[in-house]
């Protein structure tokens, strides 16, 4: 060893698994965000890489799902949107949201198997992970939102000054899609068959949240068990921005508060698991 190396050695850094509950260090998060980018752009490069469809099929889904929607509930179900916007229109308006949600929240729970590989070799914020699965679904959620656009505009919809509030709708429904990714990637990396009940869960959340018909057609009695979910909310926030139809205060500031418990619990829980990863992925 020289001289000038024992005069001015470089530091040690020693990584050690946390234990117990451990504090979340947002900073450490912060300085890896070009970690973070580089993670969603893989996952929008694996998604539409050797796809025959591409694009295509983003528009090409909602539009397929709209479409057996209007047949079985509105058609066939008879059940309307309960204003003078088209059923269809109606819909698709929800599915936006649902379709962010429900997509980030699965990619997210699949997040830590699929990067097994990565996260055994080199240190980094766990956290990363699922964040970038949610933010990659980001993409389709623009071009089914132009797409939603174009409707309302065929259907001449007036806008009015309620579409301000969408941002804020986009906003809860990302936060809370991380927040239920963090807790199902985490239990997914100690409990296998997580990956086989989150499809099946939010296929039976989705019938749970006013997408496919109105709050209206709920008796009252029964309403305020479809108040307790915080999509609900979200839902009716984007009906609200988009078609103008009544802000409903009270269902927003649940979703706000269910949000926000949902993912600082899960982002602890995740943080206490996370020293488990490398080994048992």
């Amino acid at each position: 060893m020289t001289e000038h190396a024992l005069q001015n050695p470089k530091p040690v850094i020693e990584i050690r698994p946390g234990g117990g509950w451990r504090a979340l260090d947002l900073r450490e998060v912060w300085e890896y965000r070009e970690l973070l980018q580089i993670l969603v752009w893989r996952d929008l490069k694996v998604r539409y890489r050797q796809t025959f469809l591409g694009v295509v099929w983003v528009v090409a889904q909602p539009l397929l799902t709209t479409l057996i929607f209007t047949l079985l509930f509105n058609r066939i179900g008879h059940i309307t949107a309960g204003t003078n916007v088209p059923y269809s229109l109606f819909v698709m308006v929800a599915l936006v949201p649902w379709t962010f949600f429900s997509g980030g929240v699965t990619a997210s729970s699949n997040s830590l198997i699929g990067s097994a590989h990565l996260i055994s070799k080199v240190y980094f914020p766990r956290f990363i992970v699922p964040t970038a699965a949610v933010l990659a679904g980001i993409a389709d959620l623009v071009v089914t939102l132009g797409l939603v656009i174009v409707m309302l505009v065929v259907a001449r919809v007036p806008v009015t000054a309620q579409l301000a509030l969408l941002p804020i709708g986009l906003l809860l429904c990302l936060v809370f899609a991380l927040g239920v990714g963090l807790w199902m990637s985490a239990l997914n990396v100690e409990y296998r068959d997580v990956k086989v009940i989150v499809p099946f869960l939010l296929q039976l959340w989705m019938y749970a949240t006013p997408v496919v018909y109105p709050l209206s057609v709920i008796p009252q009695k029964f309403r305020w068990i479809a108040a307790l979910n915080p999509m609900t909310g979200v839902i009716e926030l984007f009906r609200a921005s988009l078609l103008g139809d009544a802000i409903p205060w009270s269902g927003v500031a649940y979703a706000v508060v269910m949000t926000a418990l949902v993912t600082i619990s899960g982002a602890y829980y995740f943080r206490r698991m996370e020293r488990l990863f490398a080994d048992v992925l």
